[in-house]
Parts: structure tokens; C-alpha cells; sequence
């Protein structure tokens, strides 16, 4: 079946009265204001194109492709007995000690105890606050204080720790990119971003022609980004539950059809609820998280139900257990359908900036990326080799990279700041 073909596909007469009905129902006044609809996000990942004949073999991991590197007797200690190409599962801590310590990877904490396993206290410089927010500069003098390589070290895990490994500085490591596959199919998701034609672009899963997905020709055939993009597994996942996007629409006269509605796009400071049946509790209120730089507003329309928006600039956030790193989307379009049990499920297509992935990246740590067989570095080569989007005119370099992001949602209510105000 065709991607989101559910979305527009015909039923009968039957079916459209009764969905009728039911979005009725759902819209029903239940409190907040009149001509605004609120959905809180539960998931926003990367959309999947679900060919997997397209991925003869899968990527390999980082800690794959340590493994196949390996002298023959090395490789022997670390075999799986019935298949000596695969690691013995029970040593893959083994193994990854043996790498964490030939390539020399390091991990320091900021503000002590043991972020992600026995992590030695950092030596701060004079002066740091490890209560504050580090930043990039932080991090590079901590290393140098910490025996890292000159110039060496990225902010990980959540800002907790300060690392050295092939996923913050994967330049060092190229070695271990040599197993990595990219995506050579010839459809993707997504929609056409710079309104060209090239050899590069995709037909999308309508069969559209002309779609700009650079980032999954990239990570199309990395296990965990194919697995968790599709929609049937993203439904029962809830990234970024405790730092949550808001989609607001205000100005809503007809939400079948209306040619001029204002989309507000907030991170809320609230956490996302799961309901008795484990998904997102709905109707539930969210305070808006008090950063602008996590707002952004643009215009829509809608018909038959389906939102598209003009494109805005996006700053996403995206806290996971591990990983603090906002999504910067530059030119995004959001393209959703209002559906008739009052929840949203839509994609984000834009060109994602390559500082703010490095950095979601980085914060997965090498120990993250060896748990779900990421190569950090083969990413990183074929990220900058795909890159299409907001060419640096200093340096002649890409700055983003063309994408597609599904998410799921349900209703919500927005609490602006001057509603707490006057609530108090």
C-alpha cells in the first residue's frame, strides 16, 4: 500500500457520514477557545520509505566493524559459535572494551556520579559552574584539562559528560565507516523541497516525482532508524514524552476546510501522560516552555482535512534519556491530516541542520551507538556527502540536510503565560 494512501482513500458514502459524525464529535466543546485546536505530539521520527529489499545488508555497526577488523584470532575470542562473522552476544561488552580502549575513547562527568556507567569525575576548570548549561567551548577545555587529544572532546549524554569517541569526533575514526550501506532505492517520503529536478531526487511514496530526502538516502539502511520509522511501531513509542512539541492552530473556522489558519509550533513544559491504555492521554493542558527560541509561527490552509503550512524555521526539542539536542529545521513544511477522532498524524518535511544532528549524535554516546549498531562515523561521512541544503557562502558547504519527519498526536490545550498570570 501506498504511504498515508488511508488518509484520502474513498469508503462510501456510509463511511464519510460517519466520519462526519464522529469528527463532531471530537470537536465538541469540552473548554479552551473558541476557533483554536491544540495536539500535542507523542512521537516525531524519521519517516520510512519501508522497502527493506532496497538494504540487501544492513549497516554495520561501529562495533561491527571493529569486530570484522580484527586479526582472525582476535575475532575468534569474541565469535558467535554458530556464526563466526556476528559477535557472541554475551561479549559484546567484552569486545567493546577492547575497542573503547585501542582507539583510546574516554568519557569524563561533569557533575559527578555515573551518567550511563562507571564515569570518572571531571577536573573542572577555574571558574566552571557545573550547574549551568556547558557549551561547546566548555567541553573543549575540560578535555584538554582531562588528557584528551589536543582540541578534543564533545558535550554527551544529556550535557552530562564530556566524551572522546567515534561519535563526537568521528573525523578520527574513518576506519570505522568501512562497513557502513547507504540507501540506493528509488523511493522515499517526503516532498519536493527546492522545486528542481535532479539525478539525486526520489519519487515519493504517492509517486510524486521530484522529492528531496537526502537524509534517508543517508540512514536509510541503518537498523534502528528503519525499524522505528515505521508507523505501526512509532505508535506504541513516545520520544521526547518529558519535552513535548505543541502544534497549535488559531483562526480555525471550518476544520475540514479553511484557507487562512495561523500554525504555532511550541515546545510545552509539560510531560505527555500515557492514558489507562498506554497512549497519549488526550485533552490534557500543557504550559508553554518559556524559551521563544522553541516557538515558531506560520500560515496554513486546510482541505479535505489535510493542514499544509508555508515554511517556517522549526527548533524542535529532543530529550530523550540520553540525548538533550533541540531538531533545527530551516524551510519546513508541515503537511497533516486532522483526523476524525480529534488526533493529528502528519510529516515534517525540511532540511535539518547538520550542527543540530551532529549533536543528537554525539549525546547518543559510543555505548548508545554500539547498543543499537550505529556506525557514528559512517553516519557522519554519509551526512556530509549527502548534504543538499543552505550552502555556507564563506565555505562553500551545505549546512543542512533535506528530510522527512512522520509524528503522531493528540488533541491538547495550550496555557499561555498570561493565562498563569491571570490564574494567580
Amino acid at each position: 500500500m501506498k504511504r498515508h494512501t488511508y488518509w484520502v482513500r474513498a469508503a462510501g458514502i456510509g463511511t464519510l457520514v460517519a466520519a462526519a459524525t464522529l469528527l463532531g464529535a471530537a470537536d465538541s466543546p469540552t473548554g479552551g477557545e473558541q476557533g483554536v485546536r491544540a495536539f500535542v505530539l507523542s512521537n516525531i521520527y524519521i519517516a520510512s520509505s519501508g522497502d527493506a529489499g532496497t538494504c540487501p545488508q544492513m549497516a554495520d555497526g561501529g562495533l561491527e566493524t571493529y569486530y570484522k577488523l580484527l586479526p582472525p584470532e582476535e575475532r575468534a575470542k569474541y565469535a558467535s559459535a554458530k556464526d563466526p562473522d556476528k559477535i557472541e552476544q554475551s561479549k559484546r561488552m567484552l569486545l567493546e572494551k577492547d575497542m573503547n580502549e585501542h582507539y583510546g575513547f574516554r568519557r569524563v562527568a561533569i557533575r559527578g556520579g555515573s551518567p550511563g556507567g562507571a564515569v570518572p569525575q571531571a577536573k573542572l576548570p577555574e571558574g566552571f559552574d557545573p550547574n549551568a548549561a556547558p557549551t561547546p567551548q566548555d567541553a573543549l577545555a575540560i578535555g584538554a584539562l582531562n588528557g584528551f587529544p589536543k582540541g578534543r572532546g564533545r558535550l554527551a549524554f544529556s550535557n552530562l559528560t564530556v566524551a572522546y569517541s567515534s561519535c563526537t569526533n568521528p573525523e578520527d575514526f574513518p576506519e570505522l565507516a568501512r562497513g557502513f550501506t547507504t540507501y540506493d532505492g528509488k523511493v522515499a517520503p517526503g516532498i519536493d523541497l527546492d522545486g528542481k529536478r535532479s539525478k539525486d531526487d526520489f519519487t515519493g511514496m504517492d509517486g510524486a516525482k521530484g522529492v528531496d530526502n537526502q537524509l534517508w538516502r543517508a540512514v536509510g539502511c541503518v537498523k534502528p532508524f528503519r525499524e522505528y520509522g515505521e508507523r505501526k511501531v512509532a505508535k506504541k513509542i513516545f520520544i521526547s514524552a518529558r519535552a513535548p512539541t505543541i502544534v497549535e492552530l488559531r483562526g480555525v473556522d471550518d476544520p475540514r476546510n479553511d484557507n487562512d489558519v495561523t500554525v504555532n509550533v511550541y515546545a510545552a513544559a509539560d510531560p505527555v501522560v500515557r492514558d489507562g491504555r498506554g497512549e497519549a492521554l488526550a485533552r490534557a493542558s500543557f504550559a508553554l516552555d518559556p524559551d521563544k527560541s522553541l516557538r515558531s509561527t506560520t500560515r496554513g490552509r486546510i482541505v479535505d482535512g489535510v493542514l499544509t503550512t508555508d515554511p517556517v524555521d522549526l527548533r524542535l526539542n529532543y530529550k530523550e534519556q540520553i540525548v538533550d539536542a533541540p531538531r533545527e529545521f530551516r524551510g519546513a513544511r508541515i503537511v497533516a491530516r486532522l483526523l476524525p477522532d480529534g488526533s493529528i498524524e502528519g510529516s515534517i518535511y525540511g532540511y535539518y541542520t547538520l550542527e543540530s544532528y551532529w549533536s543528537s549524535v554525539e549525546q547518543m554516546t559510543q555505548n548508545g551507538a554500539n547498543l543499537t549498531e550505529v556506525s557514528c562515523a559512517g553516519i557522519r561521512q554519509a551526512i556530509e556527502r549527502f548534504a543538499d541544503g543552505y550552502r555556507d557562502p564563506a565555505t562553500g558547504r551545505y549546512t543542512a540536510i533535506s528530510s522527512a519527519f512522520d509524528f503522531l498526536g493528540v488533541r491538547a490545550f495550550t496555557i499561555h503565560p498570561e493565562q498563569q498570570a491571570s490564574a494567580q
